[in-house]
């Protein structure tokens, strides 16, 4: 892990006992694989792959262009990823706005497609960029079981608020055998902060788990 100016270099070399990464931010991490830095629309090939990696955290500010279109691209350098968390961090501004299609015109994701089973999205604020990438997962995951959304604090005025905004989504999109949960966060505004030492407790599956 090196600065590289206004980022921080996360190398990655050949590491076949990779089990667990996270949190991945694409506003802050310059994602480095095999020599090769990874950015928005590069072509996924195994020297860009850590296909080690079973569960991943991603944390995304959706209201931030450049940060979107990085997602694509970090998800497909862990091409056999089984738990999925997306932390949402909350901004003040929008910088650069998506196209309408941004999802459909990036193609299949392998790890989204076949390979995650459970996903979790922290922070939830309903806001329009978050729907348009829930939406890409309930079409496109085929092997989703479960799926948990937890509402950010402040953002909803009820919890039936926000599961009424998830049901927005096709309502039949979701893989037939996958349950869809909305909670509404038990933690403080803008998410819980990370606790270093439940990280390193290897006792721990799932250090990123919502409990």
């Amino acid at each position: 892990m090196t600065r590289e100016g206004s980022f921080i270099r996360i190398k990655i070399g050949n590491a076949p006992n990779l089990r667990l990464l996270g949190y991945l931010n694409p506003g802050i991490h310059m994602l480095e694989i095999r020599n090769t830095v990874i950015t928005a629309g590069i072509r996924a090939s195994p020297s860009t792959m850590a296909p080690s990696v079973k569960i991943l955290g991603l944390h995304v500010r959706f209201r931030v262009h450049n940060d979107v279109r990085m997602l694509p691209a970090f998800l497909r350098c862990f091409p056999n990823v089984e738990t999925l968390h997306i932390m949402s961090s909350k901004t003040n501004e929008d910088i650069g706005k998506l196209k309408p299609k941004f999802w459909q015109e990036t193609g299949p994701i392998e790890n989204i497609r076949s390979c995650i089973k459970m996903m979790t999205f922290h922070e939830f604020q309903g806001e329009q960029s978050e729907v348009a990438f829930l939406k890409y997962v309930s079409q496109s995951a085929q092997a989703l079981k479960k799926a948990e959304i937890v509402a950010a604090k402040g953002s909803f005025t009820s919890i039936a608020e926000a599961i009424s905004k998830v049901q927005s989504l096709t309502p039949d999109s979701w893989a037939s055998n996958c349950s869809v949960f909305v909670y509404d966060s038990s933690g403080p505004e803008g998410g819980r902060i990370w606790n270093f030492q439940k990280g390193w407790d290897f006792s721990v599956s799932d250090p990123f788990a919502y409990h």
